[in-house]
């Protein structure tokens, strides 16, 4: 089966929500080992991002994923004139912790992976709620064995794992409708 990354990245991207609170923030697509195959994620939109600052606000970084970069690490708060993360913390009003892109996204990673398929698909935790549901994959086509060549079995992927994050505010039933959603444009 081949994969589109672009078509995936388009999935993902149109299952997420810009109102607060009513859809997932944060899609991934992986194998159940936890490897990374496609992911889309909201870019923050805190007040910083949206009076026209241009060093506080948050700045797409080009490469397709939604990633967001804050300013140049060289921002007011800081008596060294550095980035001061304890400002940003008064400043917002998140219920959940925020990791910046790769922080966040190792951690969505690491706790996708130790999910079991026989374990429910919802999970609350410092990130707010992850559904995750399993999608199968169609049997591999295996060509009819020749005795003169050896044949070398690759493995076999037999499912990837669907991971919509939103917040702890986020209808499981909005979740659940997402995932849906995934499938019925995946197949």
């Amino acid at each position: 089966m081949l994969v589109s990354p672009i078509r995936v990245h388009g999935i993902l991207t149109d299952l997420l929500e810009t109102q607060e609170s009513a859809g997932p923030h944060t899609a991934l697509l992986i194998t159940p080992q936890g490897q990374l195959l496609c992911h889309a994620t909201l870019p923050d939109t805190d007040d910083d991002s949206l009076d026209g600052d241009s060093e506080g606000s948050g700045a797409v970084d080009g490469d397709g994923d939604g990633d967001v970069h804050k300013g140049n690490g060289h921002g007011p708060g800081s008596e060294d004139g550095g980035y001061d993360a304890a400002s940003d913390e008064d400043e917002g009003d998140d219920d959940e912790p925020w990791l910046e892109g790769p922080e966040r996204l190792r951690l969505l990673l690491g706790l996708a992976s130790q999910w079991e398929e026989d374990e429910s698909p919802r999970v609350e935790c410092e990130l707010g709620r992850l559904f995750l549901r399993p999608i199968a994959l169609p049997e591999p086509e295996v060509p009819a064995p020749t005795a003169a060549v050896p044949a070398v079995k690759a493995p076999v992927l037999s499912s990837f794992v669907l991971v919509l994050n939103g917040t702890s505010d986020t209808p499981w039933t909005e979740l659940a409708a997402k995932a849906d959603l995934f499938l019925t444009q995946w197949y």
